[in-house]
């Protein structure tokens, strides 16, 4: 091997060692990006902050949930329906995660674990805790995470029973 071609061997290499960091880095800086979305988006939920949680969310979002009235529905506004009416019938909501995992692969984001949604069914004088798993998809838009497809499901194997949280007469 002539001294030239040793030469540019030897660059190339080093060239794909020191872009090979750059890559890792920015892997870890887009799991860490969609986890702070993530983050933002369960703290706007419990605190009562439906605009919040909605910023977070694709406007061609889509949402399935074991039950709620909108569920497979497409679009911010669904969300948004089937929110409002989940926090106009409940008092003290709190949506709590564990086992959390990211993954990032190209400009999808994926959010999942366990949740464990605890809440006051206005009427009640309970508290009920639904747990299950989540699962959230990302796309990275114009710089930032949002949601578009969300779906929750509930752990065991009994199906949680269809409840209507439309108030009479609405």
């Amino acid at each position: 091997m002539t001294n030239t071609l040793r030469y540019l061997a030897l660059s190339l290499l080093g060239l794909a060692l020191f872009a090979a960091p750059t890559a890792a880095e920015s892997d870890v800086a887009d799991v860490a990006s969609l986890q702070a979305t993530f983050e933002t988006a369960v703290a706007a939920l419990n605190g009562g902050n439906l605009d919040g949680f909605l910023d977070t969310v694709h406007e061609e979002a889509l949402s399935f949930y074991a039950c709620g009235p909108t569920s497979g529905k497409q679009g911010r506004e669904a969300c948004a329906i089937d929110w409002n009416l989940f926090f106009n019938n409940t008092t003290g909501a709190e949506f709590q995660t564990s086992r959390e995992q990211y993954r990032v692969i190209g400009g999808t984001g994926i959010a999942y674990g366990a949740y464990a949604l605890s809440v006051l069914y206005d009427g009640k004088e309970r508290m009920t805790v639904h747990e299950g798993r989540y699962t959230m998809t990302y796309i990275h838009v114009d710089g930032r995470w949002q949601i578009i497809m969300q779906h929750n499901t509930p752990a065991g194997d009994d199906p949680q029973p269809v409840r209507s949280l439309r108030q009479p007469g609405r």
